[in-house]
Order: structure tokens, then sequence, then C-alpha cells
């Protein structure tokens, strides 16, 4: 009897299971929910990928004038890398399919100048680019400031709208995204970059990859809220005329004026505008210190040689759009020689020629180098020091001496804009043995002047260029050239300038500028 009952208690429980299952698998399933998240849609410029680590605060100056020895007038040099056969980038497609990183040589000097002519305050007659730019591997190490050195006064808030900076821009990706990050925190407006031509179109309308790489890196600082500024010099050697010995010496403008104009249009069209209308590029500096002969090669060294370049590179600018701020070429301050022209001369040659007839409509290139001087100094209380015995020495006296010549001419209502400013000194910077790199026999007066002198000159002159009413914007020089692989080495001049060391640590002139109110 239990047995049944209990088979009995099994059975019943077995149908009322049976009963709930069957109807269960004849209804419908319930229905359920999905939720779909939408692709976010591709930024028109990626930011960059890494933020510099947080910097320590900004190292105080020194307000010390040292004096400096004698030497001629000077202008500057720019670097002029290119790259070897077989190095490719491919179209640019996208901002996320970028060119590897590729190695750059650059070009010698060809010429050298005859005896007692010096040059300064970037490179001298003996300088020869580096061979082989290989660069460094960026390191990522946490960023310190140097030790403090004595406490400026501190000066007002600065416009950051009138402040811009140079940059090396052949670089690969990755170095460029540290580039953009040190720049927005130094919350400039203005980033620079100078076109060798030569490097960027192989024939007439024919492009190089490496113009497809640098049309990247500007749609991508534009991308990134700079204003980007492009200065245009080197021409190429297919548009040039060569010496009656068919030999091509240094850099020079092409034989016919309109092929640059063909360039910049091109470049112009090439580079485009952003969804908005806006030019990519928002200046254009043409040419770069054209009162020398190592950049006018071929060419008479006068200012009316340059307006007859200038006229069809103006119309050419314009045609593609009114927004883009045309700059005359900056002269490089220096005295007349067989290899250069008065700066002061070559600019009233430009209003003899025309340029006052552009108005406002064209900003006046200039750069205001000080040397070793600081400055609110003026020439010559104490010739006797050195490289300060003639105006070209001091910047002051360039600005005034330049919108002198703009009123004289009735040109008052345009402005001048310093494409090129900076301090030299080889002070804090360590080459690859761990030693101060020495300085150059022809440029001695990069020893009179300290790491925390720069920052504090630097920071100075903005403070001055500021409160002068016919000043534009001020272009520093420059970020980036001491990272160059061998620049420190070497030592190349332009690394002095430099506002990073040779392993991308901030020097005290960057951290002066990122923390200045």
């Amino acid at each position: 009897m239990k047995k049944f009952l209990f088979s009995t208690k099994w059975l019943i429980l077995a149908a009322l299971i049976m009963g709930f299952v069957l109807p269960a698998c004849g209804r419908d399933p319930s229905p359920v929910t999905v939720y779909v998240t939408p692709t976010p849609a591709r930024e028109e410029s990626p930011q960059p990928q890494q933020e510099p680590p947080e910097i320590a605060a900004a190292a105080a100056l020194t307000n010390t004038i040292t004096p400096v020895p004698a030497a001629a007038l000077a202008p500057s040099a720019t670097p002029t890398p290119t790259f070897p056969p077989g190095v490719s980038f491919g179209p640019i497609i996208s901002d996320d399919e970028l060119p590897p990183a590729a190695t750059a040589t650059s070009q010698s000097q060809a010429a050298s100048p005859p005896p007692g002519v010096s040059y300064g305050p970037i490179v001298g007659p003996g300088h020869t680019l580096i061979p082989t730019e290989t660069r460094l591997a960026p390191t990522f190490a946490p960023i310190t400031a140097p030790t403090a050195g004595p406490s400026p006064t501190p000066g007002p808030g600065l416009r950051r709208d009138l402040m811009g900076i140079q940059v090396h821009p052949y670089i690969d990706n990755r170095e460029f995204d540290l580039v953009l990050n040190y720049a927005k925190d130094l919350r400039v407006t203005w980033i620079k970059f100078q076109f060798n031509w030569s490097l960027l179109e192989s024939s007439s309308g024919h492009y190089t990859e490496l113009f497809y790489m640098l049309r990247l890196y500007v749609q991508r600082a534009h991308s990134a809220g700079f204003k980007v500024m492009i200065s245009v010099a080197k021409a190429p050697g297919w548009s040039r005329t060569p010496d009656t010995d068919g030999i091509m010496r240094e850099d020079g403008p092409p034989g016919d004026p309109q092929a640059l104009a063909d360039f910049l249009g091109g470049m112009l069209n090439q580079v485009g505008v952003d969804v908005y209308g806006a030019p990519y590029i928002s200046a254009i500096e043409v040419w770069n210190e054209p009162n020398l002969q190592r950049e006018w090669y071929g060419n008479t060294l006068t200012g009316t040689d340059y307006m007859r370049y200038f006229g069809p590179a103006y119309q050419a600018i314009r045609q593609f759009s009114a927004k883009v701020i045309i700059i005359t070429a900056a002269p490089a301050p220096a005295g007349d020689s067989v290899w250069s022209t008065n700066d002061r001369t070559w600019l009233q040659q430009l209003y003899n020629a025309g340029l006052g007839q552009y108005g406002a409509d064209v900003m006046v290139g200039v750069h205001p180098y000080a040397w070793a001087n600081p400055p609110e100094a003026r020439c010559c209380a104490s010739p006797s020091r050195g490289w300060d015995d003639q105006p070209q020495f001091f910047l002051l006296d360039t600005l005034e001496d330049y919108h002198k010549i703009m009123l004289a001419n009735g040109h008052g209502s345009s402005q001048l804009w310093a494409t090129e400013l900076g301090w030299a000194t080889f002070d804090g910077l360590r080459n690859t043995s761990g030693q101060k790199p020495a300085d150059p026999p022809d440029t001695p007066y990069f020893g009179f002047i300290t790491q925390w002198q720069q920052a504090d000159y630097t920071l100075r002159a903005l403070y001055v260029t500021q409160s002068v009413p016919y000043m534009g914007p001020v272009i520093l020089w420059n970020l980036n050239f001491a990272t160059l692989g061998g620049a420190l080495d070497k030592p190349d001049p332009q690394a002095a300038y430099g506002m990073l060391d040779g392993t991308w640590q901030p020097r005290p002139v960057y951290l002066a500028l990122k923390q200045a109110p």
C-alpha cells in the first residue's frame, strides 16, 4: 500500500508539471528589448591621442643683462631637409590614415662668403645643415622644470591671439601629436610652417608625397584650433636658371615669377577649406629673407626684384580667397655687403616698386632679432661691447625704423608681423655624450646669455611688442629644432633657439610662456 501511494504521488506530480510545460511550448516567445548604440561620427581631425604630462611650475627668470662681443650683422636660416628616394607616404585619404615616419636629409650650402663677412643670429658662413636628421625617439618621461633661477618682475596678461610658434614639420605622426600638444599648452593662436618648395613639387603641377603629408599636418593643426601660417621659399631646380657655369648654387627664386604664383595657387587649392568655408591656411608669407644671397641666388638683391614676384603671388592668393592674410617676406636684419642688402634699404625699395598700393590688404614681415641684447635696449649706448653698434641688433630700433618707412610711404594702415623672433643659447642643453654643445665659432654671443635670460627676454619681448599699436602677431622661433637627431651633437645653431631640448623636455623659455598670465 505504501508503495502504491508513493507511486501515485509521483504520477500526480508529473501530470502537474506537464500541465505547465506543454502550454508554454505553444506560446509565442516574449519580445526581447535590444539597445542599439549608433557609431559616433568620425571627427574631421582627431585630437592628439597623448597629452603631455603636467608640467611643473615655471622656474624663475633673471633680468641680468650680459655684455656681448662684437660681430657683423647677420641673417637667420631655415632648414632644408630632403627625403631620400624610396620613402613613400602614399595618398592621404583621411586623418586616421597617416604616413609612416621617414628619415630626412638636408642640403649643404654651396657657397661661402668672403673674409670679414659674419652671419647671425642663427647661422654662420661655415654652417652646414645636418646631413641626416635621424630623429631621437621621443621620451615620455614625466616633464620636470629646470632648477629655478632668479625671479623676474611679473608682467601683465599676454594676448595669445598675437602669439605663435614655428615648428619643424618634417616629422612623423607621433612627433606631430607632441608638437600640437606642446603648442596647445602654450595657448598660442598661430602655428607656422616653412615649406621648402623644392621638396614639394617635382615638376609644374606635380606634387610629391611629402607635400601630401604636410597638407594633412596643416589640416590637422587648423582642426585643432590653430591658425596656420605658411612661409614658402627655395624654388625647385627645374624652375630656376643656373649660373653661367651651369651650377645651381644655394637657394633662390624661380626664373619666371609666375611659377611661384602657380605653386601658391595650387597649394591653396590642394589644402583647401574646412566645412565652414574657412581656408586651412590662414596666412602666407611670400618667401623668406630675400635680401640675402643664399635665399635669393641668381637674382639681384633688391626689393624691386622681389616685387616682380610678389605681384603675381598676391594675385594667385587672392584668386583663391580674400580671407588669407598676405605678408611680405621678412628681410634678415643685415647691412650692405656682397652677400646681403641692408634691410632698411630693401624695405624702402619695396615701396619704390609699389608696395603701398596694397594698403591694409598686405602685412609687412619683419625679423626683429636682438642677438644677445634685451628687448627694451636701443642702439647704441656702449658699442664697444659688441653686437650693439648697429640698429639692426636691437628689436625696438628695427620695429621703429620699419614703421617710419611705412608711414613715409603712406602705408600706415598696415601692420608689422614678426614672422620670426627669438634668443639663442645652448645653456641647459646636452648632446648625446651628456655635454653642453659648444658655441659655434661664428656665433660666440650664444654663450653670453643663459637659458634663464633666454626665457626672460622672450617673455619681455612679447610684452613690448604687444604694447606697440602697429604690431600684429609675433611668431617665436622655434619649438622643436633641438629634437632632431644630431642637432645638438653637430651642433646646429638653430637648436639653440628651441623651446624643447633634445629629449622633448621643455626649457625654461617654454615654461615661462606656458605659465605667463
